[in-house]
């Protein structure tokens, strides 16, 4: 089987990251969706149906109060301020190299290689929303641009009571740090 280069970053990553395959990583609450979020994240992203921002609409659609658009909850999983552009490597991807298991400290260089989403359930204002965090897999690869490892991540999105909301599979690649030249 094939494995990054002993003695890299990418190698140590995936040394301490494989055997963790199949573990639930984390389990935490994202906190109670509000109206007024639903409604400005709706119509930030384009989504016009009044059911995302008129409570009255979503009543008379058959809801308890606004639906979040369907993304809401996989794009609610990082909100955060952002890494500042000076804390950027040239890539555009962050110096902390942040990691599915928060290994920054290897300087690993991140990208997004992909997310499949399963909305099981509509998710209303009110609905207190706990994420876990399992990790999938672990897979090294030989690309034309070198030496990767796609690690995938499943997160299933519950309401406090306990029912599925939604699921999501999101895939990253890792890369060793950028060789200075």
């Amino acid at each position: 089987m094939f494995t990054p280069e002993p003695g890299t970053p990418l190698a140590e990553y995936y040394d301490r990251t494989q055997p963790r395959t199949g573990a639930v990583l984390s389990r935490r609450s994202l906190g109670t969706l509000d109206a007024v979020s639903i409604g400005r994240y709706a119509l930030t992203i384009g989504a016009a149906d009044p059911i995302h921002y008129d409570a009255a609409a979503a009543r008379s659609a058959g809801y308890a109060d606004v639906v979040a658009p369907p993304n809401m909850l996989a794009a609610i999983v990082e909100w955060g301020i952002g890494t500042p552009e000076a804390q950027l490597q040239p890539d555009g991807t962050p110096l902390s190299g942040d990691t599915p298991l928060g290994d920054g400290d290897l300087g690993l260089r991140v990208m997004g290689a992909g997310e499949e989403m399963e909305l099981v359930s509509p998710v209303t204002a009110g609905t207190e929303v706990v994420l876990e965090t399992t990790l999938e897999a672990v897979t090294p690869k030989q690309t034309r641009a070198g030496t990767c490892v796609f690690v995938t991540t499943r997160h299933t999105f519950t309401s406090a009571q306990g029912a599925v909301l939604n699921r999501n599979r999101r895939t990253v690649v890792l890369r060793n740090p950028l060789q200075e030249s």
